[in-house]
Parts: C-alpha cells; structure tokens; sequence
C-alpha cells in the first residue's frame, strides 16, 4: 500500500513560485512511498514500475527521504543491502531489491549471474556514514549488519575485484553484466574501461567515510589507516585522473592507459558530486554544466543543485532547481528527479547540515535574488528543525529536539554576528569546496527555543 500520512516538511519564502514547486516535488516524492510490503517500509528507488529499490538510487535518494521524515524507510532499505553482501556474490549485495524481499528478477538469475556495477558497495557505504551524520541513530555504525557490510567492502570486496593489484576493482568483459566498472552502462565503459572515474571517486569517499566510522566506534588506528588510504587516492585522482586541461580521465582503459575523451562536464560530475574536486579543478566543470544543464538526462541532471550550491554557484543552483520543477521536464516521473530536488532544498537553499557526532546542525543561506525562506520540519538529529533566512544576512532557528542543540549559523564573507542582538564570539573559515571565506558562530539552543542570528560588516 502506499503512504498514507504526509511529511511535515513544508517550504515558505517570498517567491510563490518556488513554493508552488516545492509542493509539486514533496507530492512526487511521497507518491513513492510504500508501506506494508513483505521487504518492509520502502520508497521507490529504481527505474519507474519496478517495485524496487536500487543501490545507486537508494544512495542518492536516502537525503531528500531523510529530511521528508522517511528515516524508518531509509533504514531499512539501507540494512537490507547491508545484510545482502555475501562471498558467494564475491562480496557483493543485491543491486535491486523488491517489494517482495527479493532479488529483482530482472537483475538476478543467480550468484554466479547477476547485474552489478562496482560503485555500489562504495556508495551505500558513504550513505550509512551520511545518515547516521544525519541522524545519531547508532544503529548505522553499531548494528552487525552495517559493521559487516563496512568492513568486507573496504577490504574483501576491493580485492576480489583488484585483478591487478593496484588497488581498485577492475572490470573484466568476459564476466558481462556482473560487475560493471561504473554507473555509465554505455558501450564504451562496459567494453572499453577497466575502472570508471565515477568508481574511483565513489571510492575515495567511501574511505573517508569508513574512517569517520572508525573513529566513532573507537578504533582509532583503524580511522587512520582508511583516511590515509582516502588521501593516497585523492592524490591520485588529482595527479594521475586529472588534467588541467583535458579534464577528469573517464576512465582508465583495458590496456591500462588512462581514457581522455573530449572534454565532457557530464562526465566528470562525479568528481564534484563527491566533493573531491578543488575549487580550482571544479571552475571549467561547473562552467560546462551551467552551460549544458537543460540537455542532461535525468540521471546526471537530478544532482546538479546541490552540486552547484555546495560549490557556491547560487544562481546556477536555483536556475537547475526551477528546472527541476518544471512539470515539462523530460522523465521526471523517475524517483530520484523529486528527492534529489528536496534533499537539495534542504541542503542547498538552506544549507542545513547536521552532525550527530558534534550535536550540532549548521545553516548557511543560498537564497539568490529570493528575499526569503523557510523550511519547517526538518528532519535532523533525533527530532528536527525549522530555519528562515532573510537573504544572506539573518537566520533563525528553532530546536524541535528533545535536547540542546549547537548551531552553527554559517555567514557569507568576514561579518560580525549577532545572536538575539547581543554580539558573539564569530570566527572565520574557508568552505572547502567553493574555496569561499564564511564567518560563524557556534550558538547553544536549547529544546522548543528559536534564536536568531544576524550578520553585519
């Protein structure tokens, strides 16, 4: 059966417009919710009519559900992947699961034949870590099912699939549509491309993550062996994968060269979708995608707004936000177009981000030519929030937890900041991915209290 309940998520703000489309993606996302199945709780994350939910989908999907107080569904279908990793499937999950607790058949025929793209491990990976991030629920990093699946990915699973020993997982054509080198199931990656730049990236994130979990489950020496690992292949994305001119390599090749196509932004998306790329390397990337936006299939287009707000491009964010609002915009009955759009309102417009380790949600406004907004019922910590800005210079906040938060209200440029009139202790940083100085202040809120916060100078 479907979803019966509504999300109390709502979006106000001074351009009607923007609400109207927000509406119109809420009611598209929810529409995908299904409850009361034998696999469980689920929202549909898949290609549109197959009752299913994908790896690569379910990963990108998991914020926008988050912040729609879909959290029991996420859990649940991230823990079904979890449990799913097997030596059998050389430590692979099940790339599609449906509705009834199975395989998909259209995927799956058996453990020696299946459809696998090699990403996938390390995407669902970074999801656990971003949702427990998101959430505090412990059971992401304490449960036996996600503590198995973390560790056999990071370790098992990189060396069934390294068959050269350098080590990333390879493609090998005569295994076919069982193992994939990237997401990208054109010609020319299952044929051509031992590893997909998008599995590299994938990869490199997925370390980091592992680390943070590590090191929240106190085991420090482990934390620091993965984020060294993460920084070997960071370097190596940069100095081997990269170049200044020809751009992100697609891939590296079955003869073991590097495969420098022309230049393509759609084909390097994912080294800024993973926040791998430096300000520096992302300019021409974003330069293409703004450039290029309205052309892109779903797929590649449904990440675009939080791309480009977490590299600081307002106005492109909101221009690639109204398209994704447009009710003419091609495919967007697949899933992924209305939660990606909602996890970007979330993220992106509001730049909300929680941190459950810290107990902290920080805000930054990416309001561009909107002179307000707000977002009611975030789902965030063990409860939620509701943030406005008024443009880029005052923020309030209410705590909807059931304890004190810290928040941390995030500003444009070098600002002195106000809190309820009085002047606070603010400090400065540089925003790693726009490479963008921001001024802050670390604000405690306690339970049911709104404060608000105003920068000036």
């Amino acid at each position: 059966m479907a979803l019966t309940t509504n999300s109390r998520l709502v979006l106000f703000s001074s351009d009607r417009e923007l609400e109207r489309g927000f509406d119109l993606l809420k009611g598209e996302a929810l529409r995908w919710v299904f409850e009361g199945w034998p696999v469980g709780d689920y929202y549909e994350a898949a290609l549109p009519g197959r009752d299913a939910f994908c790896m690569r989908d379910t990963a990108h999907q998991c914020l926008g559900a988050q912040v729609l107080g879909l959290g029991r569904h996420n859990f649940n279908m991230l823990r079904k992947f979890a449990a799913g990793i097997s030596e059998s499937r050389d430590f692979c999950s099940y790339w599609e699961i449906d509705r009834y607790d199975r395989p998909c058949p259209v995927d799956y025929t058996s453990d020696a034949g299946f459809w696998y793209n090699l990403p996938a491990n390390f995407d669902v990976l970074d999801a656990v870590y971003r949702m427990y991030r998101h959430t505090g629920d412990v059971r992401y990093i304490a449960d036996p099912a996600f503590e198995r699946f973390c560790a056999l990915t990071m370790e098992q699973y990189i060396r069934r699939w390294d068959r050269d020993g350098d080590g990333i997982p390879d493609r090998i054509v005569e295994e076919g549509r069982r193992g994939i080198a990237s997401y990208d199931e054109g010609g020319e990656s299952v044929n051509h491309v031992r590893a997909g730049a998008d599995l590299v990236c994938a990869m490199a994130r997925a370390y980091e993550s592992y680390s943070a979990i590590c090191r929240l489950t106190n085991r420090p020496e482990y934390a620091r062996i993965y984020q060294r690992r993460g920084e070997a292949l960071r370097r190596e994305l940069t100095e081997r994968w990269y170049d200044a001119e020809k751009g992100l390599a697609f891939g590296l090749g079955l003869d073991g060269r590097m495969l420098f196509p022309p230049r393509d932004p759609w084909r390097e998306k994912d080294f800024l979708y993973r926040r791998l790329a430096s300000p520096e390397q992302a300019a021409p990337i974003l330069d293409g995608l703004e450039a290029r936006m309205a052309e892109a299939q779903i797929e590649l287009f449904s990440h675009l707004p939080e791309i480009f707000w977490q590299y600081g491009r307002e106005r492109a964010a909101l221009r690639a936000m109204r398209l994704a609002m447009d009710k003419n915009l091609p495919r967007r009955d697949y899933p992924e177009a209305s939660f990606c759009a909602v996890g970007a309102v979330a993220a992106g417009l509001m730049g909300i981000d929680p941190d459950a380790e810290h107990g902290r949600v920080t805000t930054l406004s990416g309001l561009a030519n909107v002179e307000w907004a707000s977002l009611l019922h975030v789902q965030a910590l063990d409860g939620a929030v509701s943030v406005e800005h008024a443009g880029h210079d005052r923020t309030t906040l209410e705590n909807e937890c059931a304890y004190p938060i810290v928040w941390r209200a995030c500003f444009d440029g070098i600002r002195r900041i106000f809190v309820d009139g009085r002047e606070a202790d603010a400090q400065s940083a540089v925003l790693s991915c726009s490479g963008k100085r921001a001024s802050y202040a670390d604000i405690p809120v306690e339970p049911g209290a709104a404060v608000t916060a105003e920068a000036k100078g």
